[in-house]
């Protein structure tokens, strides 16, 4: 029996390249310019100069920028084309640590040193 898959499945070879053309298509289509030196980054100009910028490994995303309102704005926009949870504020990403200080944000690999 053969079968005819109509759409990208996980674990299949095409899996990643059809999800990374579905996400890039939507990216581009909400705005966003992806950047010619980090092929993950994609940058949306926004209201009064503000700027959203989104990190894009695999299926994880990074949203961060200045105006909070934006952001729920996008986490709104993502979760109606998409099902996606939100994890909150960002803690561990790709094997580093963040954690929030009075100064600003500390990255570090302490499980790994």
């Amino acid at each position: 029996m053969v079968y005819k898959l109509h759409k990208a499945l996980y674990g299949l070879k095409q899996a990643p390249r059809a999800w990374n053309k579905r996400i890039d298509g939507f990216l581009v289509q909400q705005d966003f310019v992806k950047c010619k030196s980090e092929y993950g980054v994609y940058v949306k100009k926004g209201i009064e100069g503000n700027q959203l910028v989104i990190y894009l490994y695999v299926d994880d995303l990074i949203v961060t920028g200045i105006d909070v309102n934006e952001i729920e704005a996008f986490k709104t926009q993502m979760m109606n084309e998409f099902e996606m949870s939100d994890l909150g504020n960002l803690t561990y990403f790709l094997g580093m640590k963040f954690t929030e200080v009075a100064e600003g944000l500390v990255i570090h690999q302490k499980k790994y040193a």
